[in-house]
């Protein structure tokens, strides 16, 4: 699993988003790609790899209006299991 972690760490983008992740946990998808300066179809792909190695976690919350409500939003953040390794594979 280290291997696993330490190679998507040495991708720019991965490590980029891990990085902005670990700073602002909780971060709404949106404001994620604003912060990485990607493109929608770039963040998918590196977030499809960093949740099927379990590094970053997605959860649904509830919409901040009564309007949006029905939709959830989704919302990312390190693995607490996984944080420890990550955090040093940063650094």
């Amino acid at each position: 699993m280290k291997e696993t972690i330490d190679k998507l760490m040495r991708e720019g983008d991965c490590r980029k988003v891990v990085s902005i992740v670990l700073e602002n946990p909780y971060i709404e998808k949106g404001a994620l790609a604003e912060q990485a300066s990607m493109e929608t179809k770039t963040l998918e792909g590196v977030l499809k790899k960093l949740l099927e190695a379990m590094i970053l976690l997605e959860l649904a919350s509830q919409a901040d209006s009564s309007m949006e409500s029905r939709v959830p939003k989704k919302i990312y953040l390190v693995n607490p299991e996984m944080e420890e390794r990550v955090g040093s594979s940063l650094s």
